[in-house]
C-alpha cells in the first residue's frame, strides 16, 4: 500500500525525515512521529536505499 511518502522526490524525503528527527531530538516525540519515521523507513527501502543515503539529499 502506497503512503504519502512514496509519492515524494529524495530531496523532499531526506527534509521530512531531517525535520521529524529534530522534533524528536528537541523532546516532542509522540507516536505519530514514530509512526512517520517508520513510513519513510519503509519508503526508502522501497526506493533501494539505506537510512543514511538520505543525508546525500539535504540542501
Amino acid at each position: 500500500m502506497a503512503n504519502f511518502y512514496d509519492k515524494l522526490s529524495l530531496d523532499m524525503l531526506a527534509q521530512f525525515f531531517y525535520h521529524i528527527n529534530k522534533k524528536i531530538e528537541n523532546g516532542k516525540l509522540s507516536k505519530t512521529l514514530n509512526y512517520e519515521i517508520e513510513l519513510i523507513y519503509k519508503t526508502v527501502l522501497k526506493k533501494g536505499l539505506k537510512m543514511t543515503d538520505l543525508e546525500k539529499f539535504l540542501k
